[in-house]
């Protein structure tokens, strides 16, 4: 009777053991799978190059912030910057290549945003703001508005000011192709 005891508890100790040991497995491919990707692993899952005049540039359609998308584009993988738009012609070519990727969202962060203190917006490549393309009623004009830019994109690709908090698709230039968009 005691062998039997001793047997019984050493076969449940070996199955919970088992059960342990694939509940770790588990908890380990769930955090893998939920649990902060590297730049390369987002760039490599998440990026697809779009060509725009003589400008390479890259989409990212998993949603950032405003914030960790700048990061993004400024990380030492990417080595660039949230996209600056200088002309319509541009403007109109880069609308064609969102529309075939972006089926989801219907909004990108572009590389605009307004002043902590001013209502004047500005470019984060430190271009100039030589064109601009906003839907009617936008920008706002109020210190407690929005402060960062998304690009529609569906026709015609009018531009809002929104929360930078928001999640949104977005598309990165290289320091490369920074006179490209010109």
């Amino acid at each position: 009777a005691f062998l039997k005891s001793v047997a019984d508890k050493a076969e449940a100790f070996l199955k919970m053991k088992t059960v342990l040991v694939f509940i770790a497995l588990l908890v380990a491919v769930q955090s893998k799978e939920l649990g902060f990707k590297t730049v390369p692993e987002v760039k490599d899952e998440c990026s697809k190059t779009i060509n725009v005049e003589k400008g390479t540039y890259t989409f990212y359609k998993c949603p950032k912030n405003y914030y960790e998308a700048v990061e993004m584009c400024k990380s030492k993988d990417v080595k660039g910057n949230l996209l600056s738009i200088h002309t319509h012609k541009f403007h109109v070519k880069l609308l064609e290549q969102l529309k075939l990727m972006n089926k989801i969202e219907h909004e990108i962060w572009i590389g605009a945003r307004k002043g902590r203190i001013s209502f004047t917006y500005y470019w984060t490549d430190g271009s100039q703001m030589d064109f601009e393309y906003w839907a009617r009623g936008a920008p706002s004009h109020s210190w407690y508005s929005a402060a960062c830019v998304v690009m529609e994109t569906k026709e015609p690709g009018y531009w809002h000011d929104v929360d930078c908090n928001l999640r949104r698709p977005f598309v990165c230039k290289t320091e490369q192709q920074k006179s490209h968009s010109r």
